[in-house]
């Protein structure tokens, strides 16, 4: 296992996401790992940014920011970054969820500074409590991955089932990040 703590801040830009929040935030904070939610709210019209304070657990691992202006998902990402102090960062949007267990999963693998995993696509229609859902089984054996099967993977084709390779939600060691001068 990695020397570095698994801990993880969860960055949640979010605008207009009243209907969504709360059950994004449930699904970050019930993981162990995560040792911090940070919500940013880029100027939404709606009460997102309420919502999501109620959301709270009262663990102390949820921030909620608030912009003024809206600068889109990049700025408010970056804000997220720059406030958190989490040796991992992951991104998780507004109106998605983790599944219960991911982090333990992508922290069983060592020496890595960039994770991704599958993630699963639900219906527009789909009915019932979001943070139920269980993922189908199917092998799991965790590969590494060079740039170019990571884009491959995430690329559609016509009549071609695919996951996608946590494409906007991977987990980055904020090591990788510093070292490398990255940002959203």
């Amino acid at each position: 296992m990695s020397m570095t703590k698994s801990e993880v801040c969860v960055i949640i830009a979010a605008k207009n996401a009243s209907a969504t929040i709360a059950v994004a935030i449930a699904s970050a904070l019930r993981e162990p790992e995560v040792a911090e939610v940070i919500v940013v709210d880029d100027a939404s019209t709606d009460d997102t940014a309420d919502i999501a304070r109620s959301a709270d657990d009262g663990s102390g691992r949820l921030a909620v920011m608030r912009l003024d202006v809206n600068r889109g998902p990049s700025f408010a990402r970056n804000a997220a970054i720059a406030g958190s102090k989490s040796p991992f960062i992951s991104i998780l949007d507004a109106d998605d969820f983790f599944l219960e267990g991911r982090f333990r999963n992508l922290f069983a693998g060592a020496d890595w500074d960039f994770a991704a995993d599958n993630i699963m696509l639900i219906r527009d229609d789909a009915t019932g409590d979001a943070t139920k859902i269980v993922a189908p089984q199917f092998a799991a054996d965790p590969e590494f991955l060079d740039f170019e099967r990571f884009v491959e993977g995430n690329i559609s084709r016509r009549r071609v089932q695919r996951g996608e390779l946590g494409f906007l939600k991977p987990v980055i060691s904020r090591a990788f990040l510093d070292r490398h001068g990255l940002r959203y």
